[in-house]
């Protein structure tokens, strides 16, 4: 058997040993899907570990919350503060943080926001980047379709949401493909299972936003801002499925898999050569592991 992989949890305001990590099996959030969580990555830097944009993705985890009624009893300053020293207690300098936050087991009832209590977890563990050592993404286009925003805030980090996403997954891995786009309700390009997606036309970068039923990712604001600063031009809009197919270059964003290049979506293949992609891919690495000054910022030093 393979050794288990370490994992740290911070459970409810203290620290638990992984053995006593439980979940009640009639937890409202196991059933149904009502939970909100992030992802988050902490980098060894020359200056010591950092954790990237930790509070931004704590300020999107309380506004899903919200939208949920999940009652977090923490302020943001808290859950800060337990996330340095989760991660710290975990040994680790590069690792991935998954605050948590889910209805517990009073009810089974479709109200759970009436009468559940609301759990907060934050668990530390290893899960390297899924561009790690792969040159870029080989996509396919969905049977899968988005949910639309009508139906679910697509702009919301919902445990329940990502049923989408699986299917659509599985789908692909199922046909070969590393990764699957998914088509809105109105047959335009909406998002990765996982990520965002870019595209660059005649040097100009775009991406599409909440009304393509798309999350908005910590990592597309970054890269928006890295883009900013270097002066590449930007667009955000609708992007159609032609758009995609007849774009120079098109790539991923997200936290689990940071800026990685499509390289073909189905039987289109896309140019080898793609600078602004790697130009934004290389800044953005920088960016988290502390290599450049300009974004020290995004960073929280533990």
């Amino acid at each position: 058997m393979s050794e288990r992989p370490v994992r740290t949890y911070w459970i409810d305001g203290e620290l638990v040993p992984p053995e006593n990590a439980h979940v009640s099996p009639l937890a409202h959030g196991l059933h149904y899907g009502t939970s909100v969580f992030e992802g988050i990555r902490a980098y060894p830097t020359p200056r010591g570990i950092a954790i990237f944009r930790l509070d931004d993705h704590l300020r999107r985890f309380f506004a899903s919350a919200e939208h949920y009624a999940l009652k977090i009893a923490y302020s943001l300053e808290a859950l800060h503060d337990a996330a340095v020293a989760t991660l710290r207690a975990s040994g680790m300098s590069d690792a991935y943080l998954r605050p948590l936050a889910y209805f517990g087991d009073e009810s089974i009832a479709l109200a759970p926001g009436l009468r559940c209590s609301t759990h907060v977890v934050l668990a530390v563990f290893e899960f390297p980047p899924l561009s790690q050592g792969a040159p870029g993404f080989r996509a396919t286009i969905s049977p899968i379709q988005k949910f639309s925003s009508r139906a679910l805030p697509a702009t919301v980090k919902a445990g329940g949401h990502y049923t989408n996403s699986v299917l659509a997954l599985h789908d692909a891995k199922a046909r070969g493909f590393d990764e699957a786009i998914l088509l809105n309700i109105m047959g335009e390009i909406a998002e990765g299972t996982g990520e965002n997606i870019f595209i660059v036309v005649g040097g100009v970068l775009r991406t599409n936003d909440a009304s393509a039923d798309a999350l908005y990712g910590i990592t597309r604001d970054s890269v928006l801002q890295i883009a900013e600063r270097e002066g590449i031009p930007t667009a955000i809009g609708p992007i159609t499925l032609d758009q995609l197919l007849g774009a120079d270059e098109a790539f991923f964003t997200g936290t689990a898999a940071e800026v990685i290049p499509i390289l073909a979506v189905d039987d289109h293949e896309y140019s080898s050569q793609r600078p602004i992609t790697d130009q934004l891919r290389t800044i953005y690495a920088g960016a988290a592991r502390g290599a450049d000054p300009r974004f020290e910022s995004w960073l929280t030093l533990i």
